[in-house]
């Protein structure tokens, strides 16, 4: 995601400035594009992570090392679309391997292996001119066909490859936080205040907003104006807490983005 450029009013130019178009390095700074790289738990929807920064490799393998640490120690499935993530995925979950010495010629240089247990998948989406999409293709780049379709049969709601649930985080990022909507007045001037923003906005969706794809039936034969859905929140569904919280109390519980 991202919110356009961004520019702050400066007064009293010298002539300098009005003449190379100069501004202050804090106002550089703080110009330009800024994205939100989102992990979210497909059978919770859950966000897991967000990490904010320019879209390229180096902040990408920022946002990996991010999920690994905040992690149980498991390799997990990763799915996403057609970006850079192969090579950030390599280093935070390869391993170097060096090829024996031939006898002959010079060393071999070590190669960046995927972990025997790291699966990953890309969702390759093909668009017109018009931004219409016409063919989505899947691609497997670590792993086996097997593998991955071992993990969505135990997966509770998840069962195909594809990116639905954090494009429907994205949008309701987009929709609830008008920061992050392309050319509009509304954008944030400043990256650290589009940041809390966004970190703020991923919390309020985890434990106070309840989502319809994880509510629970408990009493089928509900008459009129009895509750027949227990209705849970992303944290509820993680088991997290027990009940959705208040903006209140999410204030003075403060909880973390991540369980």
């Amino acid at each position: 995601m991202n919110f356009g450029l961004s520019f702050e009013k400066k007064e009293n130019l010298s002539e300098q400035e009005i003449e190379k178009g100069e501004v202050s390095t804090e106002i550089s700074s703080n110009q330009g594009d800024r994205w939100t790289f989102v992990a979210v738990l497909p059978d919770s929807s859950f966000i897991h992570s967000l990490h904010h920064g320019e879209r390229n490799l180096e902040q990408a393998t920022e946002f990996v090392g991010q999920i690994k640490a905040k992690s149980d120690g498991k390799t997990p499935l990763f799915a996403s679309d057609d970006w850079f993530y192969e090579k950030a995925l390599l280093e935070h979950y390869g391993f170097d391997y060096t090829r024996p010495y031939a006898g002959r010629g010079r060393y071999p240089h070590p190669q960046r292996l995927p972990l025997a247990d790291l699966n990953y998948v890309q969702v390759q989406k093909k668009r017109d001119e018009k931004g219409r999409l016409l063919e989505i293709k899947y691609a497997i780049v670590y792993g086996s066909l097997e593998e991955i379709e071992r993990v969505f049969e135990y997966a509770e709601r998840c069962k195909t490859i594809n990116t639905v649930y954090v494009e429907s985080r994205n949008g309701k990022f987009r929709k609830d936080d008008a920061r992050l909507i392309r050319r509009t007045l509304c954008h944030s001037k400043k990256a650290v205040f589009h940041d809390a923003q966004a970190n703020f906005t991923a919390q309020v969706m985890n434990y106070t907003r309840t989502n319809d794809g994880l509510k629970i039936l408990i009493n089928p034969d509900a008459a009129l104006f009895e509750q027949k859905y227990r209705h849970r929140t992303p944290a509820m569904a993680q088991n997290i807490i027990n009940k959705p919280l208040t903006i209140k109390e999410l204030l003075f519980i403060r909880p973390q983005i991540i369980p």
